[in-house]
């Protein structure tokens, strides 16, 4: 059973944000690439397993564990009987070779080293079995998601640590052979008890011109207009309702500028004075948590996912045309339903 959820890394949410508000450079642009490629053979590898099947086994998804003085960061951790297996996940694609201790690719040497990863996380929860007093064994394997990485030539004595694409089911299908009872249970629990944040903060950008606005959720144009109500998009048509606009301001604003408090002056100067400060004020006191008061007083946000806020505030704007909204208690639902 899948534990955790699969989510994109800080530092990919940032850049994805920071992508629609500014013009990113060259540096920026790379980054973005790499994780956006890396989160998707992330999701490629949770497609794969689901679809195989993993049992009962439990499986530890993008998480950072504290163990003792240190800190790991795992893409997949499963969990068995007295077995721990750590997947280290790497969407590569082209000319790879692994020979005398370097990676390269198409002949170039590269900084980073996927065997070094997955041997330091596997001997960092070895130290696991000292502080919950059970004895268990460490697996570690690197799985190659993409079909379009050709691999070699090696000289590393332990293939069977690599796992390619195209045996990617065959493996998935042998991890089912473990057995996952009752010791994986209290495993997974000691594990699960010492899940913690990531402890790097996200890379912010120093040179970024943030532009300020109301922009189009769809397709991210600033070419919109407002009426009493909701915002339109001249570029795409797509129409947003004023309380789902403000609390995606918010948002953005938790998400470009870490560790700033989310005060109302704050969004509305990135909506970029368009919308009235009593609007905004009234939609986020809804959605989010006021905390302190006068010139202190900022929203707190449990989380940033924009519809896990909405829906836990009950969202139900009449003005709503998007059908991912227009959910069963919807004021719009059974007109949607007679459509």
């Amino acid at each position: 059973m899948f534990v955790t959820e699969r989510r994109q890394s800080e530092n990919l949410v940032y850049l994805e944000m920071l992508a629609k508000r500014a013009e990113l450079d060259g540096k920026e642009k790379r980054a973005l690439e790499r994780y956006r490629s890396g989160f998707e053979g992330e999701r490629e590898y949770d497609a794969v397993l689901d679809a195989v099947g993993h049992g009962s086994l439990y499986v530890f998804r993008d998480i950072w564990l504290g163990i003792g003085d240190g800190k790991v960061q795992l893409d997949a951790l499963i969990v068995a009987d007295n077995m721990l297996i750590v997947n280290e996940i790497k969407n590569y694609s082209g000319n790879y070779s692994y020979e005398g201790g370097v990676w390269k690719v198409r002949g170039r040497q590269i900084s980073e080293d996927p065997v070094s990863q997955v041997s330091t996380a596997a001997n960092k929860l070895l130290r696991l079995r000292y502080d919950v007093g059970m004895p268990f064994e460490v697996q570690k394997e690197i799985i190659f998601v993409n079909p379009y990485l050709i691999f070699g030539p090696t000289d590393f004595a332990n293939l069977d640590m690599f796992v390619m694409r195209n045996r990617l089911k065959q493996y998935f299908r042998s991890l089912n052979n473990n057995r996952a009872g009752e010791s994986a249970k209290v495993l997974a629990g000691e594990i699960a008890k010492r899940i913690i944040p990531s402890p790097h903060p996200v890379t912010v950008s120093e040179n970024a011109e943030i532009r300020r606005g109301v922009n189009c959720h769809r397709c991210q144009s600033f070419n919109v207009w407002l009426e009493r109500y909701c915002a339109g998009c001249r570029e795409c048509g797509y129409i947003e309702p004023f309380e789902w606009l403000v609390v995606r301001a918010a948002v953005e604003f938790s998400i470009l500028y870490p560790g700033v408090p989310v005060a109302r002056q704050r969004v509305q100067d990135l909506l970029g004075g368009e919308v009235h400060p009593k609007k905004i004020q009234r939609h986020l006191k809804r959605y989010l948590y006021l905390e302190g008061s006068g010139n202190r007083a900022y929203y707190k946000l449990e989380n940033q996912d924009l519809d896990k806020i909405l829906l836990a505030g009950k969202y139900q704007s009449y003005y709503e045309h998007d059908s991912e909204f227009i959910f069963e208690c919807h004021p719009r639902y059974q007109k949607q339903m007679r459509n």
